[in-house]
């Protein structure tokens, strides 16, 4: 039996209706401080993900690559930073700018809980302004997400990238960005098993001299912190072993971990890229954003079963016979006309097979039609959920609504 590729789902209608509950959440939040969607191309030039202080070395390693029939080397979308930057490099637009998209991405990485290799995406890029109200701004817009969804026992988790380059210029260590990447495992790991894998990376002094820096204190985030609304603060928390993967951030950088759900990692993460644009040959452009993982976020909200019950009624015409069949597709057509889904048999199912299937799908309503009914120009309307049973003229199909 054919299955879809490893790392790659198939979504259900029920599936898709938990993402699409997200993305209007999400859309909302976004819209509300200025966000205009962007959608880019499934797959770039390789090239694009593979220079120098883009993604990263071992983020290379992890992208879906091809070639097309005329021999280009492509790779399939990793993220939707890189792009936006070429979108902006290419394009002349005003600024601020302010981009969100909610996209698939696709990554050749382990599978487990929350990451999978294809994966939809949701995020924010805030193009042009370089001060620390644009950075609380990135913070702002994700506790808006996080509480529109539901959410309240969570934490932003800040720090800075120039911070930590400066503990390695001080320690003196030269792979700074190998270090970090095993630094950034500290939450999950612990410091014992961060610690196993830096000695193959630099010596035991260093290593105890970035621990000790990392304990420390610093006022360089004051300033981002002292730009945001109370309210916002309270989610906040600087912490200096947070270093993100990614070669492009720059500055500011940022996790979201959920309570009881930290094995997952982050569900919202980013900062400060200013140096990517101009990576890219463009002008010397300050920027800043995060990503949104949508799929960790489904799978916690399931587990938690924060998704509501859509509230949308629906039905289902049952033609006793075929004599009915007509009337019953006259019926869904009213129902259709002012905004309510309706469907009808068209298996030729006994009344009890029907009655079945709608209980299967979870459908609101039944109204059945029999030779009973038409003669006394009445139909039925069962309620799926009480069992409750009502008689309503056919002829005032718009009534129905009256019911609900």
């Amino acid at each position: 039996m054919y299955q879809p590729p490893k790392g790659t789902r198939d979504f259900l209608p029920e599936d898709m209706a938990k993402r699409r509950f997200i993305f209007e959440k999400l859309r909302s939040v976004f819209e509300k401080y200025g966000y205009g969607e962007i959608d880019t191309p499934a797959f770039e030039n390789i090239e694009l993900f593979e220079k120098k202080g883009s993604v990263g070395g071992q983020a290379v390693k992890d992208i879906y690559r091809f070639k097309d029939k005329s021999g280009r080397e492509l790779a399939l979308r990793f993220d939707m930073t890189v792009p936006v930057a070429r979108v902006v490099m290419s394009n002349k637009l005003p600024k601020p700018i302010r981009f969100y998209y909610i996209s698939k991405n696709w990554r050749y990485e382990e599978i487990k809980k929350g990451r999978y290799r294809e994966f939809y995406q949701a995020g924010i890029e805030l193009i042009g302004p370089s001060g620390s109200e644009a950075d609380a701004e990135i913070i702002q817009v994700t506790v808006d997400l996080m509480i529109a969804l539901g959410f309240e026992n969570f934490k932003i988790r800040i720090n800075s990238r120039a911070i930590l380059d400066g503990f390695a210029k001080k320690l003196k260590i030269k792979n700074a960005d190998e270090v970090f990447r095993v630094l950034d495992k500290l939450d999950k790991k612990g410091e014992a098993a961060v610690r196993k894998e830096m000695a193959g990376l630099i010596s035991k002094k260093q290593t105890d001299g970035l621990f000790e820096l990392i304990s420390g204190k610093t006022n360089e985030m004051d300033s981002i912190l002292n730009a945001l609304d109370k309210k916002y603060r309270k989610y906040v928390k600087v912490d200096l072993s947070i270093a993100r993967g990614l070669d492009y951030y720059t500055g500011f950088i940022f996790e979201t971990i959920m309570k009881g759900f930290e094995s997952i990692g982050s569900v919202c993460s980013g900062g400060r890229y200013d140096s990517l644009i101009e990576k890219f040959g463009g002008e010397k452009t300050p920027a800043t954003g995060f990503g949104f993982g949508i799929e960790r976020i489904v799978d916690i909200m399931s587990e938690k079963k924060m998704f509501p019950d859509s509230g949308k009624k629906s039905f289902f015409v049952v033609p006793v016979n075929d004599a009915m069949k007509k009337k019953a597709a006259d019926i869904c057509n009213e129902l259709r006309a002012v905004g309510i889904a309706a469907e009808t048999d068209l298996l030729g199912r006994s009344l009890n097979k029907n009655l079945d299937y709608i209980n299967s799908k979870k459908i609101s309503y039944a109204i059945i039609i029999g030779q009973k009914e038409l003669d006394a120009g009445k139909i039925k309307l069962k309620d799926m959920k009480t069992g409750e049973e009502r008689d309503i003229d056919m002829n005032a199909i718009k009534d129905v609504l009256g019911f609900l």
